[in-house]
């Protein structure tokens, strides 16, 4: 086994994992796969093929990631999607329904944007 080529494959797979891993924990798409998946095929293919499949991974990763813009939970201070409900990393409360029209509601109004009915 040649060692200097896993160490240049674990310079190039190693980051691309870490990034992977990141971002999808942020929104809520299986870190681990995607880190491990990013990781063994850029160590395991060996030679030039590894940074290779390490950045065909990323790309693949960046097709098929949920979509969305990205936001602060006011309860832990890491990204989360905008449209989910719960923070996926302390499950804090990002929407609440408002009790007249049923829309989501972003947690931190006061106010419904829909119906304007005061928010308790």
């Amino acid at each position: 086994m040649n060692w200097t080529a896993l160490a240049i494959n674990l310079v190039f797979a190693g980051p691309v994992a870490y990034w992977t891993y990141s971002d999808a924990k942020g929104r809520d798409a299986n870190p681990i796969l995607w880190a491990a998946t990013a990781l063994l095929v850029g160590l395991f293919f060996l030679g030039p093929l590894g940074p290779i499949g390490a950045a065909i991974v990323l790309i693949i990763y960046l097709l098929v990631r949920p979509k969305g813009a990205m936001r602060i939970c006011p309860y832990c201070k890491k990204k989360a999607l905008d449209w989910l409900a719960f923070c996926p990393h302390c499950k804090g409360a990002l929407k609440r329904d408002c009790y007249r029209c049923f829309a989501a509601v972003d947690a931190e109004n006061e106010f419904c944007p829909n119906c304007h009915t005061k928010l308790s």
